[in-house]
């Protein structure tokens, strides 16, 4: 690894104020709330100082930046940037992302969340395939389903999505990775860490009543954009377009109909600003289809907890 760049990684180490609203397949189970990072412990040790020490091991990252209250953290300071924060996950995105930002100017960003353990030796390699990639917009893995689903254990509840992975392929199912590397410059920063708030609310939800609350929630910021747009002499269509966009994509989604590289290019049309459109219009929006568990069963509950030996003990009230 000597001589490689390592990426700046953003550790969302936020609270979650109420426990999250489960689908129809997790009601039996026990949603956390609070600070999962250091209520969880497994083998006596908070979760998040496990979290540090595999994106350390992983030897890919760098600087680490846990954004998150002091008051509720003092296992990690040493080994991590601090950001002070304790708002909602998109205002502690903004903060965590513009802090990397300024101090890497130029150089893709990671963020993950705290509540995975994701395995060393697998993103490790996973790295190596985004290394071969890079430069991109967006980099977010999608995990495939295991067709097992018992290898999910006590994560089988959570919500699963279908994608083509390519034409004339099966459609295969997939959870969302925890994990993702961001151009800065690409990104559409203000409207992403809007959708990132709308988008945590309604988490495990069906497509449909996502696809209708992000839509309500972004629709003003998307028509304030367009607004500043008349003035700069520019035609006012990315309402239009974002939400065109966004529409199909969640429609085609929820048929089990879309591709792989279709969705790569609604998520572009939807997240990637014009002028960095105009400047690279080769560059990607990457969704590449990974057999990487660790990085989808993130603990959301209880059971989870237990499942990989840990215990709750609330230090953050």
């Amino acid at each position: 690894m000597m001589g490689r760049n390592r990426i700046p990684i953003v550790i969302l180490a936020g609270s979650d104020r109420r426990p999250a609203v489960l689908p129809e397949s997790g009601r039996d189970k026990h949603p956390l709330a609070g600070y999962k990072g250091v209520d969880v412990w497994i083998g006596g040790r908070p979760l998040i100082a496990l979290l540090v020490e595999r994106l350390i091991a992983i030897g890919e990252f760098g600087p680490l930046y846990v954004v998150g209250p002091a008051r509720a953290y003092d296992c990690v300071r040493q080994d991590s940037q601090w950001v002070e924060s304790d708002g909602t996950v998109g205002q502690n995105f903004r903060r965590g992302f513009e802090t990397a930002q300024a101090a890497h100017p130029g150089s893709p960003i990671a963020c993950v969340t705290c509540d995975i353990l994701p395995d060393v030796d697998t993103v490790r390699s996973l790295m190596e395939e985004y290394r071969r990639e890079a430069p991109c917009d967006l980099w977010l893995p999608l995990v495939e389903a295991p067709a097992d689903t018992g290898r999910l254990g006590a994560s089988e509840w959570k919500p699963k999505y279908r994608i083509i992975p390519g034409p004339g392929r099966k459609g295969v199912r997939f959870l969302p990775g925890h994990l993702a590397i961001a151009d800065p410059e690409a990104m559409r920063l203000r409207f992403l860490y809007r959708l990132i708030d709308v988008g945590y609310r309604t988490r495990n939800r069906p497509i449909r009543y996502r696809r209708t609350v992000m839509v309500r929630g972004v629709v003003a910021a998307l028509l304030y954009q367009d607004f500043l747009h008349l003035f700069a002499g520019r035609l006012p269509t990315l309402t239009w377009s974002v939400l065109s966009a966004g529409s199909d994509a969640a429609r085609a989604l929820r048929a089990g109909s879309i591709t792989r590289e279709v969705m790569e290019e609604k998520l572009r049309k939807i997240l990637v600003n014009h002028r960095h459109l105009r400047r690279y219009p080769r560059r990607r929006v990457m969704l590449p289809i990974v057999d990487a568990l660790s990085l989808a069963l993130d603990i959301d509950t209880e059971e989870e907890a237990r499942a990989v030996g840990g215990r709750i003990a609330p230090r953050s009230a």
